[in-house]
């Protein structure tokens, strides 16, 4: 009889959202997934993160792989470069190829929004992930996701 082992992490997956490359001013180049159900804005919030100098990784579904203790975010082959756009259909968009996923937002109704959230996490094969609840659809949306993203990097920015 031996030793039992331990069955490895799976080292990639695929997650139904959106993935965008920020530019932090001041830091390395960071993904956000943006997650949620259908209609929630995730590539409604995608396009106005891309005109703010953001890069899109892919719409729909996001491949993940981990390298050592970070996770890279990936497009799926199929629709690399493809954005839906609500109203206005199937756009070609500039292709970014990936980069370090830093960031987690579930988007959700205004109503089910925390006023003063408790810092949470996501954790996507075995890497611990912070996550931010916002509404997509509101006007400082993307000030709010850059915002998140200065707090992933200087988390001594959040009032304790």
């Amino acid at each position: 009889m031996g030793i039992p082992r331990k069955t490895p992490e799976p080292q990639r997956t695929t997650l139904h959202g959106t993935a965008v490359l920020l530019r932090p001013v001041g830091f390395e180049a960071s993904v956000v997934f943006l997650r949620g159900r259908s209609g929630s804005g995730k590539s409604d919030l995608a396009l106005r993160l891309m005109e703010a100098g953001g890069g899109l990784v892919c719409d729909d579904q996001v491949l993940f792989e981990r390298r050592a203790n970070r996770i890279f975010a990936e497009p799926v082959e199929v629709i690399h470069g493809l954005l839906e756009v609500r109203g206005v259909g199937l756009l070609r968009v500039p292709e970014v190829v990936n980069g370090c996923l830093r960031l987690v937002i579930d988007l959700v109704k205004r109503e089910d929004m925390p006023r003063l959230p408790d810092m949470k996490t996501e954790t996507i094969l075995g890497v611990q992930v912070p996550l931010f609840r916002l509404h997509a659809f509101d006007i400082s949306a993307v000030v709010k996701v850059h915002k998140a993203m200065e707090v992933v990097h200087r988390p001594e920015m959040i009032v304790k």
